[in-house]
């Protein structure tokens, strides 16, 4: 995942990556939310089915907040829950550019649909 992170961060024309059912973990979110904050091309990234859990997306939100050109982002099946969609739900305050997000499967409780409620009334 680092190689391909650090391609992708200078990579100027992709603008699909889909990554689907690859085993990335936590670990695997942090080396590419490095590239997708450098990155000005990405406009759809699918992760369904992986494991990024609520680490991978506190690591995720972070880069979501200096990457405005990401418009398609596919987060089904990670076992997400309330903590990281707090985390999303702050970075989305910031981020103007997505304008789809998919988060079926994963375990998003009243609490994590309350911050993501929230953060899309500023957005």
């Amino acid at each position: 995942m680092e190689t391909l992170s650090a391609s992708s961060k200078f990579n100027q024309t992709l603008t699909y990556l889909h990554l689907h059912y690859n085993g990335i973990g936590a670990d695997g979110m942090e080396a590419l939310s490095e590239s997708l904050k450098a990155n000005k091309s990405l406009t759809i990234l699918n992760l369904a089915d992986n494991k990024i859990g609520n680490e991978g997306m506190e690591t995720l939100s972070a880069s979501s907040k200096f990457n405005q050109t990401l418009t398609y982002l596919h987060l089904s099946y990670h076992g997400i829950g309330d903590e990281g969609m707090k985390s999303f739900g702050k970075a989305l305050k910031v981020n103007q550019g997505l304008t789809i997000l998919v988060l079926s499967s994963n375990e998003i409780g009243a609490e994590g649909v309350e911050s993501l409620s929230e953060s899309l009334k500023v957005n």
